[in-house]
């Protein structure tokens, strides 16, 4: 009789436990559902951030750009949209990894950047980052005076980065044979011509158009690279001055196959 009773105890404490494991073993397929739908709208988000050509206006985010390692470690993260860590960036750029800690500190601190993974390497914590935006447009509007020194840096890093890369790729390129070829490797096309601005408007409204369509290229890790920095101006005839245009807007597009500084 005894141990019948203790028999049936152990029956019922058994299926007692079955029943909490079955529950907690539902409980965390449900939790893992959670999580998995709050990642999945994470990087929807993410997604989406990265695809927006984001508008800065402010005067500190403005000074954070002010400076060609923090716009090349930005052209670096758009080109392609994949997250790299310090040393990455750095073969990248062909730049110490020591020396860029600060720079994506700074871009971290303004929004550009955020961490987007981090991995235990050898003993070390190594931190992957991305860009929160596919591209840039600077505009200092009201405080064009207090931004002058910093978007006159921003434009003149910008013209010299560039500078440096298509020299770079001159000096390593075998020349072609044919002339269309050579085109394929490289352009430079310096403009100048006085038109209507009804031609004007027209022309760069079609340059943008364009450029936004680069921009929406799906990125092809298997496909071919290319560098392109667009500019386009138009100054005032000598002793003219306009108190009315005083927005500066400048767009810095590091990469349209990246739209990165």
């Amino acid at each position: 009789m005894g141990s019948d009773e203790t028999s049936s105890d152990l029956a019922g404490a058994l299926h007692v436990t079955r029943r909490a494991i079955a529950d907690a073993k539902a409980d965390v397929r449900g939790a893992l559902r959670e999580v998995r739908a709050e990642v999945s709208d994470a990087r929807e988000q993410v997604a989406l951030l990265q695809e927006v050509v984001r508008t800065v206006t402010d005067i500190d985010t403005i000074k954070a750009l002010a400076d060609p390692t923090r716009l090349a470690i930005l052209r670096s993260l758009s080109r392609d949209r994949v997250p790299k860590s310090a040393k990455e960036l750095a073969e990248d750029l062909d730049q110490p990894q020591t020396k860029l800690y600060r720079h994506l500190k700074v871009l971290q601190e303004a929004g550009l950047i955020e961490a987007a993974e981090t991995r235990v390497v050898s003993g070390i914590v190594e931190t992957k980052y991305r860009a929160m935006q596919a591209g840039l447009s600077i505009n200092p509007g009201e405080n064009i005076d207090a931004t002058r020194e910093a978007m006159h840096d921003i434009i003149a890093g910008s013209l010299n980065d560039y500078r440096d890369r298509m020299l770079r790729a001159v000096e390593l390129d075998l020349p072609e044979l044919d002339e269309e070829s050579a085109k394929k490797r490289g352009i430079v096309m310096n403009l100048s011509a006085t038109v209507s601005e009804a031609n004007a408007d027209d022309f760069q409204q079609r340059l943008e158009a364009l450029i936004a369509e680069f921009d929406d290229f799906p990125r092809d890790p298997d496909g071919v690279r290319v560098e392109g920095l667009v500019s386009w101006f138009r100054p005032k005839p000598a002793g003219q001055t306009d108190q009315t245009d005083q927005t500066g807007q400048t767009e810095d597009r590091p990469d349209p196959g990246s739209a990165s500084a």
